[in-house]
């Protein structure tokens, strides 16, 4: 199991989430309304916008080398994580 309350601590971590969101935002308006389920289209300036402001994100997470919990296989926090209250530093 995940421990969100210290990804949520995490302010790296959730400037990629939030990044991510804006991603899903776009991906689902697009499909709602090629199903026809709403009038509103995303015009192109939007998703440059969008496209832009996603990509200048993931450059500087990049830039600065953001990577979780590098330590453990496959998605899970380790069992040392999901016992942390805080991000392991923060709390100095």
């Amino acid at each position: 199991m995940i421990n969100w309350k210290v990804r949520f601590k995490n302010r790296l971590w959730v400037v990629a989430f939030v990044s991510q969101l804006f991603l899903l935002a776009e991906v689902l308006l697009v499909g709602v309304h090629a199903a026809g389920l709403t009038n509103f289209q995303l015009t192109e300036e939007i998703k440059g916008w969008i496209l832009a402001v996603v990509n200048s994100v993931f450059a500087l997470l990049s830039t600065i080398g953001v990577v979780q919990d590098p330590t453990t296989a496959g998605m899970e926090d380790s069992d040392r994580a999901k016992g942390y209250s805080e991000p392991k530093g923060e709390g100095k």
